[in-house]
């Protein structure tokens, strides 16, 4: 369900490999929902693609958020605001209505994450990856 495609990239090779890696993470979830629809409980496999899907967005934000300080992007501020909205969203999911609702569940999440990295990667990361490949290749 998640491919890469060449419009996602912002041209920095260590940020295209981390939202390479957020889409796998990504359709490893749509395939727990496959398996839900198969009567198989993924209640264990989602708790644990929610928490790699945490701590590896807030790594994935924090270099980021590191390289817009670094070479002081103007648009920081907001992109660090987007990113802990993000980050709040996934910590507010509610895992007991997760276990008794898995296949809503699931599609809930799938649905904030797609929307989320269409609209975060092809419009907010795009902000900043003319400006920070100028200023890591000079």
């Amino acid at each position: 369900m998640f491919k890469w495609k060449e419009e996602y990239s912002v041209g920095i090779k260590e940020i295209d490999d981390q939202h390479k890696k957020l889409f796998s993470i990504a359709d490893e979830l749509f395939l727990a929902l496959e398996n839900n629809e198969e009567g198989f409980d993924q209640y264990d496999t989602i708790h644990k693609l929610l928490k790699e899907l945490h701590d590896y967005t807030v790594y994935h934000f924090e270099t980021e958020e590191e390289l817009m300080e670094r070479h002081d992007f103007i648009g920081l501020g907001s992109h660090r605001f987007q990113h802990k909205i993000f980050v709040k969203k996934l910590e507010e999911i509610d895992l007991e209505e997760l276990d008794l609702n898995q296949k809503e569940g699931i599609m809930d999440l799938l649905n904030f994450i797609v929307n989320w990295i269409e609209k975060h990667i092809l419009e907010e990361d795009q902000k900043y990856g003319p400006f920070l490949r100028e200023k890591i290749n000079t």
